[in-house]
């Protein structure tokens, strides 16, 4: 894990409770939306930018004080005040865009077979924002917008071709929805047997995830093809995707035999360059922590716990600021 340096992690709690005295928050998973927010918020304005789900685990790090029964301390100053109204403004504006791409796919082509409102608005999310979205903002995002469309009413909606264009997008993604649920179990029986360090479970592991997966299209009964625009916009959707996903049911013995496929093609790669290679902690299925909590973040019953790696001298550094 990328540690969080003290300086940095007093201004985003500074701003955390900030945020809290001047939008409210009322439960600790509340909490853990708003401080996913305002690191999205932070790396939206090119500050930093997390690898894998290292977010995770500084969402964890910055709510673990926050006790909700006692008064808020008043430790935040006028730019930690400022960093809360951004990170609100994100908020807001995430969701207006995710809806009106949910108004404009309903418009296009109603209610598709076997997808949910909740699941139209997780597919929608990844296509939005360039952020990194951590769980539960995300899953507070998908709530909101959720209850938000009105289906009787959405027919009468003027919308922007910007977001039609992003509604075609996601009837692409809809198409490829069996591609997408078998690479993330394959994601999901891979952090299962292998217990990468979060650091590694990024968008370049979920590519090589696509590739195994589509190396096993008869096995898994698969009829597709994606084309280059297509397979990137199904990798941030399985980013997601496991990341919403409950675990705590064991991976399918498919799943399981391609993530040895995946772990395979991972020793290989960093072999063929050079790196060292994966620190794999063994698979456990206890955490040493005693609030049933996991490294990726608040008590979602995963069943293991993602642990970051040893540290050494070159990841100990603050994380620096990045231009992009």
């Amino acid at each position: 894990m990328t540690p969080l340096d003290a300086a940095t992690q007093r201004s985003l709690t500074a701003a955390l409770y900030a945020y809290l005295n001047d939008y409210g928050g009322d439960s600790i998973d509340e909490v853990r939306a708003i401080a996913g927010a305002i690191l999205a918020a932070k790396e939206q304005a090119g500050e930093w930018s997390l690898p894998g789900w290292e977010v995770e685990q500084w969402v964890d790090t910055l709510v673990a004080d926050v006790d909700l029964s006692q008064p808020l301390p008043s430790i935040w100053q006028a730019a930690d005040q400022q960093l809360a109204h951004q990170a609100q403004h994100w908020r807001e504006q995430l969701a207006v865009k995710t809806r009106a791409t949910v108004d404009a796919y309903l418009q296009q082509y109603s209610f598709t077979e076997g997808l949910s409102l909740h699941q139209l608005v997780a597919t929608v999310l990844p296509l939005v924002t360039d952020a990194t979205l951590p769980r539960d903002t995300a899953r507070q995002l998908i709530e909101t917008v959720s209850s938000q469309v009105d289906l009787s009413s959405v027919s009468d909606r003027v919308i922007d071709r910007k977001w039609v264009l992003l509604a075609e997008q996601v009837h692409q993604l809809w198409q490829q929805r069996d591609m997408a649920n078998s690479v993330t179990d394959v994601m999901q029986a891979y952090v299962h047997k292998f217990q990468p360090a979060a650091v590694d479970i990024g968008e370049s592991l979920i590519e090589q995830a696509v590739e195994a997966v589509s190396n096993s299209k008869l096995k898994l009964g698969l009829d597709t093809e994606l084309t280059p625009d297509t397979r990137k916009l199904l990798i941030k959707q399985v980013m997601l995707q496991v990341k919403l996903r409950d675990m705590s049911s064991p991976p399918v013995k498919t799943a399981l035999e391609i993530a040895q496929d995946l772990h395979n093609e991972v020793v290989r790669y960093r072999h063929d360059r050079g790196l060292d290679d994966p620190n794999y902690w063994p698979t456990t299925t206890t955490s040493a922590a005693n609030d049933d909590s996991s490294a990726l973040g608040g008590e979602i019953s995963i069943g293991i716990n993602v642990r970051p790696r040893p540290s050494d001298p070159e990841s100990t550094g603050n994380i620096s600021s990045t231009d992009s």
